[in-house]
């Protein structure tokens, strides 16, 4: 079975390598080019496929609306888009007789659309997983192939649920792939009354409003710490980025509460008053200065942050 692959990311990467071990008969790559601010795959994606001569094309090169020229080109049976961030034509998407299929960062119907393991995270969720379905003409709502799911623990940051969902999509593929060359899949309608939605985030929207719960903007933290942009606020007018935090373990009762207060150190860690309860925050970042260990940050207890 010839498969054709629409690649962007980390997990585009670690799906390539696994297409790679399974010997899948690979026609052809779309790599995604990332922005310059962004970790950069396409480096690992080429030198993979010109290693394995697999035909490669890139997606500044080609459009959208060339995708299905470079498709009737390669001529693959099935197509995946892993990690991939542009829209693939109905056009397009058909021309494999075997389906065009996605993995999503989610056990849909819940959580389509952007971003959604980060969204689980700050939203408090107990549980995600990855789901690999058909493509379709709405968002995230084709019939499913199969899902996978994993836990969120309260420890958990936006870099170990990562790296759960990438061995899921990992998994996922080998469970598959037999089944789907056999063509011995049969695919779910997804229940729409069950659908939820996630709207694209932006480093903008890690802003802490210190006003919300201490577990409300400590879910925040651990939702976009590495490998994501951070969440963020302000002291003394300049940028200061939160990269951990915790929960402490005692919860203190207090009456007068200003929300964003630096209250003091304690074990090391910078303890901040919220809208509900004390925040620990363990590792914060100045500006373009290095990170550095709370406990090594000169503060007082008349600083407010978000000010």
């Amino acid at each position: 079975m010839k498969v054709f692959l629409f690649l962007g990311s980390r997990r585009g990467l670690a799906v390539l390598n696994k297409f790679i071990a399974l010997k899948a008969d690979i026609c052809g790559i779309l790599c995604l080019i990332e922005d310059p601010h962004e970790e950069q795959y396409h480096p690992k994606v080429t030198a993979i496929a010109n290693e394995h001569g697999i035909p490669l094309f890139y997606s500044n090169d080609v459009k959208s609306s060339d995708y299905a020229s470079v498709l009737q080109q390669t001529k693959p049976d099935i197509a995946f888009a892993i990690g991939w961030r542009y829209l693939i034509t109905k056009e397009a998407y058909s021309i494999p007789p075997k389906g065009t299929l996605i993995i999503h960062d989610s056990l849909l119907p819940t959580y389509r659309g952007f971003a959604p393991m980060n969204w689980a995270i700050i939203n408090g969720e107990k549980t995600t997983g990855v789901t690999l379905f058909h493509i379709a003409e709405g968002v995230d709502c084709g019939p499913i192939v199969d899902q996978l799911a994993t836990e969120i623990s309260l420890q958990d940051t936006a870099k170990t649920v990562d790296e759960k969902i990438i061995k899921l999509y990992e998994d996922i593929i080998v469970n598959n792939l037999p089944k789907l060359t056999a063509g011995n899949v049969v695919a779910t309608a997804q229940d729409e009354s069950k659908a939820t939605y996630t709207c694209k985030r932006t480093p903008e929207d890690g802003e802490i409003n210190w006003q919300k719960s201490a577990f409300q903007i400590y879910n925040l933290i651990r939702g976009l710490t590495h490998p994501f942009p951070g969440a963020y606020t302000t002291l003394h007018g300049k940028r200061i980025l939160i990269w951990s935090a915790e929960l402490p373990a005692h919860k203190d009762n207090y009456v007068g509460n200003v929300p964003g207060r630096v209250i003091g150190k304690r074990d090391g860690m910078i303890e901040v008053l919220t809208g509900d309860g004390v925040l620990r925050l363990g590792r914060l970042q100045f500006n373009d200065e290095d990170e550095m260990d709370a406990m090594n940050i000169t503060i007082s207890v008349k600083d407010t942050f978000g000010k």
